[in-house]
């Protein structure tokens, strides 16, 4: 899982944490629906600057290499979807380019198994691989 992936999971935990406290008072206390607002704030800052630096990335050949340090940096790739509320690296969800659909990585590792002439060469399935079954 990268950072932010992460990120965005431990964020949603305390909201939820912040609103059940909410919905548990007779009388919403403002402290909490305070801290509730700055939370989500931030974290629609940094989907802003994620967002920016993918766009300038894809964009711009020469900042290409923006994303490969990104990813060595273990901030985000290229291969996973952000499906907010999974912390299993199995779960992660991934566009497979043979499906209609976003898919599991279990799902693309089956899938990849039985299939070996359409997925000979994805970097999907690379990645998938690498996070599922590494060779360490």
């Amino acid at each position: 899982m990268n950072q932010m992936i992460q990120l965005f999971q431990e964020s949603n935990v305390r909201m939820k944490r912040l609103m059940r406290s909410i919905e548990g008072a007779n009388k919403p206390d403002m402290e909490v629906v305070a801290a509730a607002q700055r939370e989500c704030e931030a974290q629609l800052k940094a989907f802003n600057t994620f967002a920016t630096i993918y766009a300038v990335a894809s964009k711009n050949k020469r900042t290409g290499n923006i994303l490969t340090g990104a990813e060595r940096m273990n901030l985000m790739d290229e291969t996973t979807a952000i499906d907010l509320m999974l912390g299993d690296p199995e779960t992660d969800k991934v566009k497979c380019p043979e499906h209609d659909n976003l898919i599991t990585r279990s799902e693309c590792l089956d899938y990849s198994g039985s299939h070996h002439d359409e997925c000979s060469g994805c970097e999907i399935g690379i990645a998938t691989k690498d996070k599922l079954i590494p060779i360490r």
